[in-house]
């Protein structure tokens, strides 16, 4: 039986979301979400089709949330990470604030940063912390170290239970 969880989703620069998503996986530390796209979807310049799946990693302590982004078919489009604070996993639901700065990955491992143009806008209005800031610059680094093992515990996780 499918059972439901909720995605808080708050924003820094636009109103907060709420996201109802499948409960995939649950361990002592973390959630497995999955979520099927119900609309066509842009992440920088990847479309992501009706249909495709999404996988989402949620660990407690971490300033990230790792994504698997597949078709229908399970080819992978993708990973997505979002750079976020103040993970906190719930029973039914998972809420963060999201600090805008994504990165993206292709299958090839190619990747591409996503809002920074946007993050830094923000930042020079005063709407960002400098304390936010290093926390942006201190998750970056270790996605940009970690990436490889971070996508494989996320792979691990889904075909386990898949």
């Amino acid at each position: 039986m499918e059972m439901r969880y909720l995605e808080f989703k708050r924003h820094l620069d636009k109103p907060d979301a709420v996201y109802l998503c499948e409960l995939f996986a649950r361990g002592d530390d973390y959630v497995l979400l999955r979520y099927v796209s119900e609309r066509e979807e842009q992440v920088g310049d990847v479309e992501i089709m009706e249909g495709a799946v999404t996988y989402a990693l949620y660990r407690e302590g971490k300033g990230y949330v790792a994504w698997r982004m597949v078709e229908s078919d399970g080819r992978l489009i993708g990973h997505l990470f979002h750079i976020c604070k103040g993970m906190q996993i719930g029973e039914s639901q998972v809420e963060y604030k999201d600090l805008m700065l994504d990165l993206w990955f292709s299958p090839a491992g190619v990747k591409i940063v996503l809002d920074r143009e946007e993050l830094d806008e923000f930042a020079a209005t005063g709407a960002v912390s400098q304390e936010d800031l290093a926390w942006i610059s201190s998750q970056e680094r270790e996605i940009n170290c970690r990436y490889r093992s971070i996508i494989s515990e996320l792979e691990g996780l889904v075909a386990t239970v898949a």
